[in-house]
């Protein structure tokens, strides 16, 4: 029963913070929309969704190790979300493009979060290309919530605390991109 109440728990978490998530995504990647309000038809940055993948794993990695956490095995493992592109009148193509929100957690003292997390935004300014979007302590809970987006790459990232306690998030989320050998469709 204690299993069970767990595993409802864990699956009822993922889907909170998955929409969390997806709000932020929206708001910062504008619907997932590459090209601009005037032209639906811009080409699409072209990416296989195995090269996409390589890339969040490589990047996510790459913020525990500015901030100074191993990702852990929390949850099983870390997440991975691709989802069709929604263009800014809510059109869905059928020629394959999509996004991916790639989701990794490091179990980490809560007490140390808002350290770790000074850390990255440190690195990610000194990196440059980086946009700090929103940055929030607090102190009181030993929360954080770092939101960032990169604007010649296009992709969004958190870093931020979650539940359950002691529990600190890294994700990324990529741009619209239409697989190679895709015929873009126009709209």
């Amino acid at each position: 029963m204690e299993k069970k109440h767990s595993e409802v728990t864990i699956k009822l978490f993922r889907r909170t913070r998955l929409i969390a998530l997806t709000a932020s995504v929206i708001i910062f990647t504008g619907a997932c929309m590459s090209q601009p309000a005037d032209d639906p038809n811009k080409a699409l940055p072209r990416k296989s969704r195995e090269d996409s993948l390589a890339w969040a794993k490589q990047y996510t990695a790459t913020m525990a190790h500015y901030a100074g956490v191993k990702i852990g095995k929390r949850f099983g493992s870390p997440f991975t979300d691709f989802e069709d592109c929604v263009g800014q009148n809510d059109e869905v193509a059928d020629d394959g493009r999509y996004t991916l929100t790639y989701t990794a957690y490091a179990d980490l003292p809560q007490e140390e979060h808002i350290p770790a997390v000074r850390k990255l935004r440190a690195a990610l300014k000194k990196q440059g290309g980086m946009d700090v979007s929103s940055y929030e302590e607090r102190p009181h809970s030993h929360e954080v919530i770092l939101d960032g987006y990169h604007e010649k790459e296009n992709f969004s990232l958190i870093a931020d605390s979650v539940k359950p306690p002691n529990t600190l998030r890294l994700s990324v989320s990529t741009p619209c991109f239409l697989p190679p050998g895709a015929k873009q469709q126009k709209f």
